[in-house]
Protein backbone atom coordinates (compact mmCIF):
# COMPACT_ATOMS: atom_id res chain seq x y z
CA UNK A 1 0.00 0.00 0.00
CA UNK A 2 1.45 3.55 -0.53
CA UNK A 3 1.07 7.01 0.67
CA UNK A 4 -0.75 9.31 -1.39
CA UNK A 5 -0.93 13.21 -0.99
CA UNK A 6 -2.81 15.39 -2.87
CA UNK A 7 -1.69 19.63 -3.62
CA UNK A 8 -4.83 21.09 -4.46
CA UNK A 9 -5.58 24.60 -4.71
CA UNK A 10 -7.00 26.22 -1.20
CA UNK A 11 -10.65 26.19 -2.83
CA UNK A 12 -13.61 24.41 -2.26
CA UNK A 13 -14.29 22.99 -5.77
CA UNK A 14 -10.58 21.88 -6.57
CA UNK A 15 -10.37 20.27 -2.79
CA UNK A 16 -14.09 18.57 -3.06
CA UNK A 17 -13.37 17.76 -6.63
CA UNK A 18 -10.70 15.07 -5.00
CA UNK A 19 -12.64 13.55 -2.32
CA UNK A 20 -13.97 10.89 -4.57
CA UNK A 21 -10.77 9.60 -5.58
CA UNK A 22 -9.78 9.83 -1.97
CA UNK A 23 -12.22 7.91 -0.71
CA UNK A 24 -11.33 5.12 -3.73
CA UNK A 25 -8.02 5.02 -2.73
CA UNK A 26 -8.53 4.63 1.29
CA UNK A 27 -10.89 1.89 0.73
CA UNK A 28 -8.23 -0.28 -1.33
CA UNK A 29 -5.91 0.49 1.76
CA UNK A 30 -3.38 3.42 1.19
CA UNK A 31 -2.70 6.11 3.29
CA UNK A 32 -3.92 9.76 2.44
CA UNK A 33 -2.82 13.07 2.90
CA UNK A 34 -3.16 16.68 2.13
CA UNK A 35 -0.67 19.49 1.75
CA UNK A 36 -2.55 23.38 1.09
CA UNK A 37 -2.29 26.64 2.37
CA UNK A 38 -4.21 27.19 5.62
CA UNK A 39 -7.03 28.31 4.02
CA UNK A 40 -7.03 24.66 2.52
CA UNK A 41 -7.57 23.80 6.10
CA UNK A 42 -11.61 24.49 6.24
CA UNK A 43 -12.61 22.33 3.51
CA UNK A 44 -11.77 19.15 5.09
CA UNK A 45 -13.15 19.52 8.36
CA UNK A 46 -15.39 17.03 7.89
CA UNK A 47 -12.34 14.64 6.31
CA UNK A 48 -10.40 11.88 8.00
CA UNK A 49 -7.18 12.17 6.24
CA UNK A 50 -4.07 14.62 7.63
CA UNK A 51 -3.69 18.18 6.57
CA UNK A 52 -0.49 19.90 6.65
CA UNK A 53 -0.20 23.34 5.81
CA UNK A 54 1.97 25.07 3.24
CA UNK A 55 2.95 28.86 2.83
CA UNK A 56 1.66 30.06 5.96
CA UNK A 57 3.82 33.20 6.09
CA UNK A 58 2.97 34.38 2.43
CA UNK A 59 -0.81 33.02 2.22
CA UNK A 60 -2.02 32.97 5.77
CA UNK A 61 -5.18 31.43 7.22
CA UNK A 62 -7.81 33.92 5.91
CA UNK A 63 -5.96 35.42 3.68
CA UNK A 64 -8.56 34.46 1.21
CA UNK A 65 -11.82 35.34 2.49
CA UNK A 66 -10.20 38.85 3.38
CA UNK A 67 -9.34 39.68 -0.09
CA UNK A 68 -12.71 38.30 -1.66
CA UNK A 69 -14.53 40.27 1.07
CA UNK A 70 -12.19 43.26 0.30
CA UNK A 71 -12.82 43.14 -3.67
CA UNK A 72 -16.74 42.99 -2.90
CA UNK A 73 -16.83 46.01 -1.11
CA UNK A 74 -19.10 48.31 -3.00
CA UNK A 75 -16.79 51.43 -2.00
CA UNK A 76 -13.71 49.88 -2.48
CA UNK A 77 -12.14 52.95 -4.61
CA UNK A 78 -9.86 52.10 -7.79
CA UNK A 79 -7.05 52.61 -5.83
CA UNK A 80 -7.26 50.72 -3.12
CA UNK A 81 -8.12 48.04 -5.74
CA UNK A 82 -4.72 48.91 -8.08
CA UNK A 83 -2.94 47.94 -4.49
CA UNK A 84 -5.07 45.09 -3.35
CA UNK A 85 -3.89 43.52 -7.02
CA UNK A 86 -0.44 44.22 -6.33
CA UNK A 87 -0.44 42.93 -3.48
CA UNK A 88 -2.23 39.61 -5.07
CA UNK A 89 0.66 39.39 -7.42
CA UNK A 90 3.68 39.97 -5.43
CA UNK A 91 2.25 37.42 -2.70
CA UNK A 92 1.55 34.96 -6.29
CA UNK A 93 4.95 35.56 -7.01
CA UNK A 94 7.03 35.22 -3.81
CA UNK A 95 4.78 31.86 -3.41
CA UNK A 96 5.88 30.47 -6.55
CA UNK A 97 9.39 30.85 -5.74
CA UNK A 98 9.31 29.66 -2.47
CA UNK A 99 7.63 26.53 -4.15
CA UNK A 100 10.32 26.14 -6.36
CA UNK A 101 13.52 27.07 -4.35
CA UNK A 102 11.97 27.11 -0.66
CA UNK A 103 14.05 25.22 2.13
CA UNK A 104 10.32 24.81 3.98
CA UNK A 105 8.37 23.75 1.34
CA UNK A 106 11.35 21.26 0.39
CA UNK A 107 11.59 20.10 3.58
CA UNK A 108 7.28 19.76 4.04
CA UNK A 109 7.13 17.48 1.19
CA UNK A 110 10.40 14.96 2.65
CA UNK A 111 8.16 14.86 5.64
CA UNK A 112 5.32 13.63 3.76
CA UNK A 113 6.16 9.68 3.37
CA UNK A 114 4.63 10.56 -0.32
CA UNK A 115 4.88 7.42 -2.49
CA UNK A 116 3.18 9.59 -4.78
CA UNK A 117 1.93 13.29 -5.09
CA UNK A 118 -1.20 14.23 -7.16
CA UNK A 119 -0.68 17.42 -7.76
CA UNK A 120 -2.95 20.19 -8.90
CA UNK A 121 -3.39 20.43 -12.92
CA UNK A 122 -3.97 23.99 -12.32
CA UNK A 123 -0.64 24.94 -10.23
CA UNK A 124 2.07 22.58 -11.45
CA UNK A 125 5.00 24.40 -9.78
CA UNK A 126 4.87 21.55 -6.53
CA UNK A 127 5.64 18.76 -9.25
CA UNK A 128 8.70 20.29 -10.32
CA UNK A 129 9.69 20.69 -6.72
CA UNK A 130 9.03 17.45 -5.96
CA UNK A 131 11.97 16.33 -8.46
CA UNK A 132 14.41 17.44 -6.10
CA UNK A 133 13.35 15.06 -2.99
CA UNK A 134 12.52 12.26 -5.71
CA UNK A 135 9.14 11.92 -5.30
CA UNK A 136 7.06 11.18 -8.29
CA UNK A 137 4.19 13.74 -8.79
CA UNK A 138 1.18 13.50 -11.40
CA UNK A 139 -0.93 16.61 -12.81
CA UNK A 140 -4.18 15.76 -11.29
CA UNK A 141 -7.06 17.59 -13.49
CA UNK A 142 -10.11 18.29 -11.58
CA UNK A 143 -11.38 20.07 -14.90
CA UNK A 144 -10.52 18.35 -18.03
CA UNK A 145 -7.18 18.47 -19.64
CA UNK A 146 -5.87 22.08 -19.82
CA UNK A 147 -2.79 21.49 -22.41
CA UNK A 148 -2.63 22.30 -26.30
CA UNK A 149 -4.56 19.52 -28.45
CA UNK A 150 -4.90 20.01 -32.19
CA UNK A 151 -8.36 18.66 -31.97
CA UNK A 152 -9.97 20.68 -29.14
CA UNK A 153 -10.11 24.32 -28.60
CA UNK A 154 -9.79 25.80 -25.11
CA UNK A 155 -12.01 25.15 -22.43
CA UNK A 156 -12.42 29.11 -22.37
CA UNK A 157 -13.92 28.76 -25.69
CA UNK A 158 -17.46 28.29 -26.54
CA UNK A 159 -16.70 26.64 -29.68
CA UNK A 160 -18.14 23.17 -30.97
CA UNK A 161 -15.95 21.45 -32.86
CA UNK A 162 -16.44 20.04 -36.50
CA UNK A 163 -13.92 18.70 -37.91
CA UNK A 164 -14.12 21.05 -40.93
CA UNK A 165 -11.19 23.48 -41.88
CA UNK A 166 -12.68 26.17 -40.94
CA UNK A 167 -13.03 24.53 -37.32
CA UNK A 168 -9.76 23.50 -37.46
CA UNK A 169 -8.39 26.96 -37.88
CA UNK A 170 -10.42 28.41 -35.50
CA UNK A 171 -9.20 25.65 -32.79
CA UNK A 172 -5.36 26.52 -34.08
CA UNK A 173 -6.10 30.29 -34.15
CA UNK A 174 -7.47 29.81 -29.99
CA UNK A 175 -4.49 28.26 -28.81
CA UNK A 176 -1.67 30.41 -30.45
CA UNK A 177 -3.35 33.26 -29.06
CA UNK A 178 -3.21 31.91 -25.86
CA UNK A 179 0.38 30.90 -26.28
CA UNK A 180 1.13 34.40 -27.31
CA UNK A 181 -0.10 35.95 -23.72
CA UNK A 182 2.29 34.13 -21.98
CA UNK A 183 4.89 36.52 -23.44
CA UNK A 184 3.03 39.55 -21.83
CA UNK A 185 4.69 41.07 -18.92
CA UNK A 186 2.52 38.33 -16.55
CA UNK A 187 3.22 35.49 -18.18
CA UNK A 188 6.95 36.29 -18.01
CA UNK A 189 7.22 36.75 -14.40
CA UNK A 190 5.96 32.98 -14.26
CA UNK A 191 8.24 32.09 -17.33
CA UNK A 192 11.70 33.81 -15.14
CA UNK A 193 11.14 31.32 -12.34
CA UNK A 194 10.76 28.16 -14.25
CA UNK A 195 13.68 29.15 -16.80
CA UNK A 196 15.75 29.38 -13.64
CA UNK A 197 14.65 25.98 -11.85
CA UNK A 198 15.32 24.06 -14.92
CA UNK A 199 18.94 25.18 -15.21
CA UNK A 200 19.37 24.34 -11.85
CA UNK A 201 17.72 21.28 -12.30
CA UNK A 202 17.79 20.30 -16.17
CA UNK A 203 16.67 16.57 -15.77
CA UNK A 204 13.20 17.69 -14.46
CA UNK A 205 10.10 16.69 -16.10
CA UNK A 206 10.07 18.74 -19.49
CA UNK A 207 7.46 21.32 -19.37
CA UNK A 208 5.73 23.91 -21.95
CA UNK A 209 3.59 26.91 -21.48
CA UNK A 210 1.59 25.51 -24.42
CA UNK A 211 -1.74 25.39 -22.07
CA UNK A 212 -4.21 27.32 -20.50
CA UNK A 213 -5.27 27.73 -16.75
CA UNK A 214 -2.47 26.51 -15.29
CA UNK A 215 0.36 28.47 -13.56
CA UNK A 216 2.63 26.67 -14.15
CA UNK A 217 4.02 24.83 -17.00
CA UNK A 218 2.03 21.43 -18.38
CA UNK A 219 4.44 19.12 -17.42
CA UNK A 220 5.56 15.77 -18.97
CA UNK A 221 4.05 13.63 -16.65
CA UNK A 222 0.80 11.67 -16.44
CA UNK A 223 -1.91 14.10 -16.86
CA UNK A 224 -5.36 12.17 -14.62
CA UNK A 225 -8.48 13.59 -15.23
CA UNK A 226 -11.07 13.17 -13.29
CA UNK A 227 -14.09 12.30 -15.97
CA UNK A 228 -14.58 9.76 -18.50
CA UNK A 229 -13.84 10.18 -22.33
CA UNK A 230 -17.67 10.15 -23.13
CA UNK A 231 -18.07 13.57 -21.56
CA UNK A 232 -15.00 15.19 -23.42
CA UNK A 233 -14.77 16.18 -26.85
CA UNK A 234 -12.66 13.13 -28.89
CA UNK A 235 -8.70 14.38 -28.35
CA UNK A 236 -5.94 14.06 -31.11
CA UNK A 237 -2.77 13.97 -28.16
CA UNK A 238 -2.37 11.14 -25.79
CA UNK A 239 -0.81 10.58 -22.57
CA UNK A 240 -4.48 11.76 -20.73
CA UNK A 241 -5.88 8.90 -18.29
CA UNK A 242 -9.29 9.38 -17.44
CA UNK A 243 -10.43 7.94 -13.90
CA UNK A 244 -13.93 8.51 -14.33
CA UNK A 245 -15.74 11.43 -12.36
CA UNK A 246 -14.76 10.64 -8.54
CA UNK A 247 -18.31 12.31 -7.22
CA UNK A 248 -18.09 11.77 -3.73
CA UNK A 249 -22.24 10.44 -3.53
CA UNK A 250 -22.14 9.69 -0.19
CA UNK A 251 -21.21 12.72 1.12
CA UNK A 252 -23.06 13.98 4.13
CA UNK A 253 -25.73 17.19 3.52
CA UNK A 254 -28.21 18.80 5.40
CA UNK A 255 -31.31 18.10 4.24
CA UNK A 256 -33.81 20.44 1.85
CA UNK A 257 -36.27 22.83 3.16
CA UNK A 258 -39.76 20.99 4.14
CA UNK A 259 -41.76 22.73 1.55
CA UNK A 260 -39.54 20.90 -0.94
CA UNK A 261 -38.53 17.38 0.53
CA UNK A 262 -41.55 15.70 -1.17
CA UNK A 263 -44.11 16.57 -4.08
CA UNK A 264 -44.77 16.14 -7.63
CA UNK A 265 -44.03 19.30 -8.90
CA UNK A 266 -41.11 19.38 -11.05
CA UNK A 267 -38.19 20.79 -8.96
CA UNK A 268 -36.03 23.77 -10.46
CA UNK A 269 -32.40 23.87 -9.17
CA UNK A 270 -30.48 26.96 -9.80
CA UNK A 271 -27.05 27.67 -8.76
CA UNK A 272 -23.76 29.24 -9.51
CA UNK A 273 -21.10 27.75 -7.93
CA UNK A 274 -19.03 29.04 -5.17
CA UNK A 275 -17.71 31.72 -6.90
CA UNK A 276 -21.18 32.43 -8.64
CA UNK A 277 -22.09 35.30 -5.67
CA UNK A 278 -19.12 37.64 -5.86
CA UNK A 279 -20.51 39.37 -9.29
CA UNK A 280 -23.25 41.59 -7.89
CA UNK A 281 -24.38 42.13 -11.82
CA UNK A 282 -26.05 38.62 -11.21
CA UNK A 283 -28.96 39.74 -9.47
CA UNK A 284 -30.58 40.46 -12.69
CA UNK A 285 -30.14 37.04 -13.95
CA UNK A 286 -31.71 35.61 -10.52
CA UNK A 287 -34.75 37.83 -10.92
CA UNK A 288 -35.09 36.37 -14.53
CA UNK A 289 -35.01 33.19 -13.23
CA UNK A 290 -37.57 33.28 -10.31
CA UNK A 291 -40.01 35.61 -12.49
CA UNK A 292 -39.68 32.66 -14.78
CA UNK A 293 -40.68 30.54 -12.60
CA UNK A 294 -43.20 32.61 -11.21
CA UNK A 295 -45.21 32.49 -14.48
CA UNK A 296 -45.30 28.95 -14.20
CA UNK A 297 -46.72 27.96 -10.54
CA UNK A 298 -46.89 24.29 -11.67
CA UNK A 299 -43.00 24.10 -10.89
CA UNK A 300 -40.99 24.85 -8.33
CA UNK A 301 -37.81 26.37 -7.62
CA UNK A 302 -34.43 26.09 -5.36
CA UNK A 303 -32.24 28.77 -5.95
CA UNK A 304 -28.81 29.53 -4.06
CA UNK A 305 -27.78 33.12 -4.60
CA UNK A 306 -24.27 32.92 -1.67
CA UNK A 307 -23.70 35.50 0.62
CA UNK A 308 -22.92 38.29 -1.39
CA UNK A 309 -26.07 38.74 -3.28
CA UNK A 310 -28.29 37.62 0.12
CA UNK A 311 -31.95 36.19 -0.35
CA UNK A 312 -33.82 39.42 1.28
CA UNK A 313 -32.63 41.57 -2.26
CA UNK A 314 -35.80 40.32 -4.49
CA UNK A 315 -38.56 41.51 -2.84
CA UNK A 316 -41.41 39.62 -1.91
CA UNK A 317 -40.96 35.91 -3.52
CA UNK A 318 -43.56 33.81 -5.41
CA UNK A 319 -45.19 30.53 -3.23
CA UNK A 320 -43.17 28.19 -5.47
CA UNK A 321 -39.63 29.89 -5.20
CA UNK A 322 -37.09 29.20 -2.21
CA UNK A 323 -34.08 31.43 -2.02
CA UNK A 324 -31.26 30.47 -0.30
CA UNK A 325 -27.62 31.35 0.63
CA UNK A 326 -26.66 27.82 0.03
CA UNK A 327 -27.93 24.37 -1.23
CA UNK A 328 -27.35 21.08 -0.39
CA UNK A 329 -26.47 20.07 -3.82
CA UNK A 330 -26.34 16.41 -4.11
CA UNK A 331 -29.61 16.34 -2.05
CA UNK A 332 -31.57 18.94 -4.30
CA UNK A 333 -30.09 16.72 -7.32
CA UNK A 334 -31.96 13.81 -6.01
CA UNK A 335 -35.19 16.00 -6.60
CA UNK A 336 -34.51 18.00 -9.15
CA UNK A 337 -35.91 17.86 -12.79
CA UNK A 338 -33.47 19.92 -13.87
CA UNK A 339 -30.30 22.46 -12.93
CA UNK A 340 -29.42 25.76 -13.99
CA UNK A 341 -25.57 26.03 -13.89
CA UNK A 342 -22.73 27.72 -14.20
CA UNK A 343 -20.92 24.86 -15.80
CA UNK A 344 -18.38 24.09 -13.33
CA UNK A 345 -17.33 20.61 -13.94
CA UNK A 346 -18.24 19.57 -10.55
CA UNK A 347 -21.51 20.44 -10.95
CA UNK A 348 -22.12 19.12 -14.29
CA UNK A 349 -20.71 15.91 -13.16
CA UNK A 350 -23.16 15.93 -10.65
CA UNK A 351 -25.55 16.85 -12.50
CA UNK A 352 -25.08 13.72 -14.94
CA UNK A 353 -24.76 11.08 -11.93
CA UNK A 354 -28.19 11.98 -10.47
CA UNK A 355 -29.76 11.70 -14.18
CA UNK A 356 -30.38 15.76 -14.14
CA UNK A 357 -29.95 17.96 -17.27
CA UNK A 358 -28.58 21.22 -17.51
CA UNK A 359 -29.08 25.12 -18.31
CA UNK A 360 -25.72 26.01 -18.30
CA UNK A 361 -24.46 29.86 -17.74
CA UNK A 362 -21.26 29.84 -18.03
CA UNK A 363 -19.40 32.55 -15.92
CA UNK A 364 -15.51 31.73 -16.54
CA UNK A 365 -12.27 29.61 -16.67
CA UNK A 366 -13.09 26.68 -17.89
CA UNK A 367 -17.25 26.63 -17.95
CA UNK A 368 -17.83 27.76 -21.32
CA UNK A 369 -15.91 24.54 -22.96
CA UNK A 370 -18.33 22.51 -20.02
CA UNK A 371 -21.07 23.84 -21.49
CA UNK A 372 -20.63 23.10 -25.18
CA UNK A 373 -19.86 19.63 -24.33
CA UNK A 374 -23.36 19.55 -22.71
CA UNK A 375 -24.84 20.92 -25.64
CA UNK A 376 -22.92 18.89 -28.33
CA UNK A 377 -23.91 15.79 -26.36
CA UNK A 378 -27.49 16.54 -26.05
CA UNK A 379 -27.75 17.16 -22.46
CA UNK A 380 -29.09 20.45 -22.21
CA UNK A 381 -28.85 24.11 -23.17
CA UNK A 382 -26.65 26.82 -22.43
CA UNK A 383 -27.36 30.44 -22.29
CA UNK A 384 -25.73 33.71 -22.35
CA UNK A 385 -25.58 34.97 -18.53
CA UNK A 386 -25.16 38.83 -19.88
CA UNK A 387 -28.98 38.46 -22.21
CA UNK A 388 -30.55 36.32 -19.66
CA UNK A 389 -34.48 37.66 -19.67
CA UNK A 390 -37.80 36.03 -18.20
CA UNK A 391 -38.61 35.19 -22.03
CA UNK A 392 -35.57 33.25 -22.69
CA UNK A 393 -34.97 31.53 -19.33
CA UNK A 394 -38.24 30.32 -19.41
CA UNK A 395 -38.38 29.16 -23.37
CA UNK A 396 -35.22 27.29 -21.80
CA UNK A 397 -36.95 26.03 -19.30
CA UNK A 398 -39.95 24.63 -21.27
CA UNK A 399 -37.77 22.89 -23.77
CA UNK A 400 -35.33 21.19 -21.56
CA UNK A 401 -38.63 19.49 -19.17
CA UNK A 402 -41.30 19.34 -22.28
CA UNK A 403 -38.42 17.53 -24.12
CA UNK A 404 -37.69 13.92 -22.20
CA UNK A 405 -34.79 13.41 -24.73
CA UNK A 406 -32.61 15.51 -22.80
CA UNK A 407 -33.01 13.24 -19.39
CA UNK A 408 -32.80 9.98 -21.74
CA UNK A 409 -28.94 11.16 -22.93
CA UNK A 410 -28.24 12.37 -19.61
CA UNK A 411 -28.88 9.00 -18.07
CA UNK A 412 -27.12 7.17 -20.66
CA UNK A 413 -23.68 8.91 -19.47
CA UNK A 414 -24.70 8.29 -16.14
CA UNK A 415 -24.42 4.38 -16.92
CA UNK A 416 -20.81 5.39 -17.71
CA UNK A 417 -20.06 7.65 -15.03
CA UNK A 418 -21.58 5.59 -12.54
CA UNK A 419 -19.65 2.18 -13.87
CA UNK A 420 -16.27 4.36 -13.58
CA UNK A 421 -16.79 5.01 -9.89
CA UNK A 422 -18.67 1.87 -9.36
CA UNK A 423 -15.16 0.09 -10.49
CA UNK A 424 -13.07 2.36 -8.55
CA UNK A 425 -11.39 3.12 -12.40
CA UNK A 426 -9.26 5.99 -10.46
CA UNK A 427 -7.53 3.80 -7.90
CA UNK A 428 -6.82 1.20 -9.96
CA UNK A 429 -5.07 3.58 -12.66
CA UNK A 430 -2.96 5.01 -9.87
CA UNK A 431 -1.68 1.38 -8.62
CA UNK A 432 -0.90 0.44 -11.84
CA UNK A 433 1.25 3.58 -12.10
CA UNK A 434 2.88 2.40 -8.42
CA UNK A 435 3.08 -1.18 -9.43
CA UNK A 436 4.97 -0.66 -12.94
CA UNK A 437 7.06 2.33 -12.14
CA UNK A 438 8.76 2.52 -16.04
CA UNK A 439 5.08 3.66 -17.13
CA UNK A 440 5.68 6.83 -14.99
CA UNK A 441 9.38 7.94 -15.76
CA UNK A 442 10.09 10.75 -17.61
CA UNK A 443 11.60 10.87 -21.11
CA UNK A 444 15.08 12.75 -19.54
CA UNK A 445 16.53 13.27 -23.30
CA UNK A 446 13.83 15.97 -23.92
CA UNK A 447 14.32 19.52 -23.23
CA UNK A 448 12.31 21.78 -21.26
CA UNK A 449 10.46 23.98 -23.70
CA UNK A 450 9.43 26.89 -21.45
Amino acid sequence: MAKIVFLPLPEAGHIHATFGLAKQLASRGHEIGYMAPPDGEAFLRHQPWPFTPILEDVLPRGYQAELHSRLADPDLTPAAHRELTREFIRRRGERNRQILFGSAFESRLRDSGADLLLVDATFTLPALAAHKVGIPAFQLCTNLALHRDAAVPPLTSHHIPTGQLRSQLRIRFSWEWLYLHTFMPGGERMRAPVREFYRRHPDASPGDFHAHLQIGPHLNVPTLVTCTPGFDFPRASGGIHYLGPCVDRERTEPPLPPELASGDAPLILCSLGSHGDRVRAHRHFFQAVIDAVARRPQWRLLMAVGGQVGTDGFGPLPPNVTVVDRVPQLTALKRASVMITHGGLNSVKECICLGVPMIVYPLVFDQPGNAARVVHHGLGLRGDIRQASVERVGAQLDEVLGNSAYRTRVQTLQRDFLEADGSSLGARTLEQFLQHPETRATPRHQRAAT
